[in-house]
């Protein structure tokens, strides 16, 4: 979408509760030890994306916020882990290094699914690639030597931390801080603590 005047950054996406994002923390620690990327993700910023809206005037996110505040009060809560290391891009200088989504999955999916239908007639196309639900941990490999995949299947085990996903989140970019992500507003699941949580 074309730049407009006051026009905010935007995307949905599924928020991690503190404590996984604690173990992440450290936990990619470990993975800068075995993975030369340029970019690791800032912990806070951690999330599952839904959908990526970009450049969104006032007017329509407004309407965002109404087709969210719908579709998220029509899904149920949903268990999730984390569990596994993958990669995106050239397999000799992966763009993205990524941990796995378990769990769950058709409600997640069926969640993301509805969301895209949701954001289709206010102008945001849905994502011609299958969902794939991932964290985006780091980015741009920059190791000396081509990247080996096979190293993912011994990266070093993220301890289980299941966890019960029971909001959506439309949150707004801001590209020249840390964390980059402010939670605009909070969803809660249907079954869960009714109304929407104000930016906070």
């Amino acid at each position: 979408m074309n730049s407009t005047p006051n026009a905010v950054r935007l995307f949905i996406a599924v928020p991690l509760p503190q404590p996984v994002k604690d173990a992440l923390e450290q936990h990619m620690e470990k993975l800068k030890t075995a993975f030369a990327f340029q970019k690791w993700v800032h912990p806070g910023d951690l999330h599952i994306t839904l959908q990526f809206l970009g450049e969104t005037p006032p007017q329509k996110a407004e309407q965002v916020q109404a087709e969210l505040a719908r579709v998220a009060s029509a899904h149920p809560p949903m268990g999730l882990s984390i569990q596994g290391v993958g990669s995106f891009g050239k397999p000799a200088a992966p763009s993205i290094l990524w941990m796995g989504i378990h769990g769950e999955l058709p409600l997640l999916a069926s969640l993301q699914a509805d969301v895209e239908a949701a954001m289709e007639p206010l102008g945001f196309a849905k994502e011609a690639r299958a969902f794939r639900p991932h964290l985006t941990v780091a980015r741009r490999y920059n190791g000396t030597e081509a990247f080996d995949k096979a190293a993912l299947a011994t990266a070093p085990a993220f301890p289980s931390t299941p966890w019960t996903a029971e909001h959506v989140v439309l949150y707004q970019s801001h590209l020249n801080r840390k964390p980059m992500y402010e939670a605009c507003k909070t969803y809660p699941l249907g079954g869960t603590a009714a109304g929407e949580l104000e930016r906070r």
